[in-house]
């Protein structure tokens, strides 16, 4: 099986996801931003912002947030960990993937999210 590759933008050299194997979706870093605008508020919401972005592109790949395996975060700032936790518990509710959180400086923004998925009934 080959691979398909979602559009980025472009004439960047950025494409938002790959679908492998026709099952494996490998999401690009999310991060906090809302029509190329920064999401105010704290971490939890920035944390959220990221999360739908990647919500959004794995719908495209035929795929939800139930079909992550594996997450990548980068965290600006460790200290924020207790709320970061809380948005993404809420947003896996009671699923939650295998992750690898690091702390990270991030241009601007507290948080950026990578995820795997495995496409429903693959």
């Amino acid at each position: 099986m080959g691979t398909v590759v979602l559009e980025g933008e472009s004439g960047r050299p950025y494409v938002p996801a790959i679908i492998a194997e026709g099952r494996f979706v490998f999401v690009s870093g999310q991060t906090p931003l809302r029509d190329g605008t920064l999401v105010e508020g704290g971490l939890g919401e920035q944390t959220r912002a990221a999360l739908d972005n990647v919500e959004a592109i794995l719908k495209t790949a035929g795929a939800t947030l139930a079909d992550v395996v594996r997450c990548g975060v980068f965290l600006a700032d460790l200290g924020q960990l207790p709320a970061f936790n809380a948005a993404y518990t809420a947003a896996f509710q009671s699923r939650l993937p295998a992750r690898t959180l690091v702390g990270a400086t991030l241009p601007g923004y507290g948080v950026e999210i990578d995820c795997i998925a495995v496409l429903p009934g693959t």
